[in-house]
């Protein structure tokens, strides 16, 4: 769900047309799967959240660039190692929320 959310997150940079084009996929699926729908809200926010600085679709990601005169090649220099850490502790703290039932009680 959250690899999904990333790439999606590249053709519909929305948030909240994200979450109305993806959730009632999403929802069924968790249920399907055994996990809580907290955890694949979650799964969305880390998909969604981690996503806005990497893809050049995303217009705000573009304004920010060029107010600050970094180019595209020079960002994605920066960001790239961190968006493996950021991979690795989401992919950590999505593992764990499935191990432990995350969601209401």
């Amino acid at each position: 769900m959250f690899l999904a959310n990333f790439f999606i997150n590249a053709l519909i940079p929305s948030g909240s047309g994200q979450a109305t084009a993806v959730m009632p996929i999403m929802v069924p699926l968790a249920d399907m799967l055994g996990i809580t729908r907290q955890t694949a809200v979650l799964a969305f926010q880390y998909g969604d959240g981690i996503s806005n600085t990497f893809w050049f679709t995303n217009g705000t990601l573009l304004i920010y660039l060029g107010l600050a005169k970094v180019p595209l090649k020079k960002w994605y220099k920066f960001i790239l190692p961190l968006h493996a850490m950021y991979f690795v502790l989401e992919f950590v703290f999505l593992f764990i929320a499935v191990q432990i039932g995350y969601g209401p009680f």
